[in-house]
This record gives structure tokens, sequence and C-alpha cells, in this order.
């Protein structure tokens, strides 16, 4: 699969921070991860429609719950134990930050809106109620945060978002014996590479643990997604003498090759 095959909502939940699941895998979540936004949408627009404020700081306990507690909201537990047994779907996994932050913020503009109503401000509890079903909207429909793709801008504006490294570093790691591990499907390697470098598929990259131990390798793929993707993976795994170089084309302008 070609990372600029990896649907938009698969994109969406990778910038939600499920950076260490394959496309398979995050497809696999897709639908589920719907559940508990679209869940909490539900009793917070009754809590509107209903300009019932207790209604709406209920919900907006869910969402401080689900911030301080990655793996217990209690919309994910009720989808991953009743649910997903149903349909044989697969269960949720754990939160990440980016996503906890979104339900800390619905949990917060929820507040306020019930806040709003016992002040006798009905128009503004409205406004940001309905504010938040449109976000969460466009969450449930396409699995595009809002506010996890600011968190990724202002990241990359500190300097704190894990980017592919400096040309000079990979030079300097290249002359040391560094090996190049390309993470593309096996089609995608025979069809051209760079010369001398291994093939480890995202898909399998797990299985490849013991062939990684020793020395230190640079990943790259067709976009610096995958890369990106299996560098996550191997780190989880214990994995740390790797770097992701990203794309392709930049490893190729590096190698000359």
């Amino acid at each position: 699969m070609k990372d600029n095959c990896m649907t938009f909502q698969q994109r969406g939940l990778f910038q939600q921070g499920f950076q260490q699941f394959t496309p398979a895998e995050l497809k696999q979540f897709e639908w589920g991860l719907r559940f508990t936004p679209l869940v909490c949408s539900v009793i917070a627009a009754v809590g509107l429609f209903m300009q019932q404020p207790y209604i709406l700081f209920g919900v907006s306990v869910l969402g401080f719950w689900a911030f301080f507690f990655p793996a217990s909201h209690p919309m994910d537990l009720f989808y991953n134990h009743l649910i997903a047994p149903i349909f044989n779907a697969v269960k949720l996994p754990e939160n990440p930050f980016q996503r906890r932050l979104a339900c800390l913020s619905a949990g917060i503009m929820n507040l306020a809106a019930g806040a709003l109503f016992l002040l006798g401000l009905p128009i503004a509890a409205l406004v940001v109620g309905i504010t938040l079903l449109i976000l969460q909207a466009i969450v449930i429909t396409t699995h595009f945060c809002t506010l996890s793709w600011m968190y990724e801008g202002a990241m990359r504006l500190l300097g704190k978002w894990q980017l592919p490294l400096e040309e000079k570093t990979v030079r300097a790691l290249l002359d040391e014996g560094a090996i190049l591990v390309d993470v593309r499907s096996q089609h995608e390697f025979a069809d051209g590479s760079i010369t001398g470098a291994l093939n480890m598929p995202l898909e399998d990259i797990e299985h490849c643990t013991e062939q990684l131990k020793t020395g230190h390798f640079l990943l790259f793929c067709a976009s610096g997604t995958r890369s990106h993707i299996a560098t996550e993976k191997l780190n989880a795994l214990g994995i740390n003498n790797i770097d992701n170089v990203g794309a392709l084309s930049r490893v190729r302008t590096l190698v000359g090759t």
C-alpha cells in the first residue's frame, strides 16, 4: 500500500495520535472510534435542545474522565465489552494524548454551555454548544480533529514534532555504516529502491526486531508516513537504534542513487 493510498480518515486518526498503528490497523478502528464522540454528541444535543445545564455537566464529566484515564472512557468500555463482541469488531485501543486533549476541550465547552444556561444566557450557551457539535460532527464523519491539527501545528512551530533527521546527520550516520531500511511493500521495493537497502515492510516490522538489534538503521518509505509509523512501533518494542529519514526521494538525493 502506498502512503498516498492512506485514506483521509486514516490520516486523521494518525494526527489524533494513533501513530503506532499501520494503515491496515487504522482501518479496523475507523468505525469503532466514531462511537464515543457520536454518543457524547447525542447527549450534548439533547441537553442543548432541552436547555438543561445538568445534562451538559454530565457529558462534560465524560470529557474530563477521558483526559485523565486514557484506557477507561465509559463509552469506550461500553463499546469494547458490549458492542464490539456483538459485531466481532476490534476493541478500541487506549486513547493517545491528542485525542484525550480533544475530549478535555469538549468537556470544557459543554461545561461552559451549561454554565451559560444557568447564568441566563441561552443564546451564548447555544453558540458554544452548537460550535462543539459541528466540530464533533466533522470528527465523526471524517476523523479530522481540529484540535489535533492545531496541536500538531503548535508542536511543529515549537520544534517538538518528530521530524526526519537532518541531511548532515543522515550523511554522517551513513558514513559510520548505518543501514538503510525500506519499509514499503515487497512489490514497491521490487519496483525500485535504494541500492543496498533492506526491505522490511511496515506490516511485518514487528517480526524484524532480531535483525535490528545490531547496528544503526535509517528507515524510509514513499512519503515518510510509514517510516514514521515504523519508527514509533519499533521504539515501543524497545528498538531505539533506528531513525526516520523520510521519503524515498529525499534519500535518493542524499545518497545519489
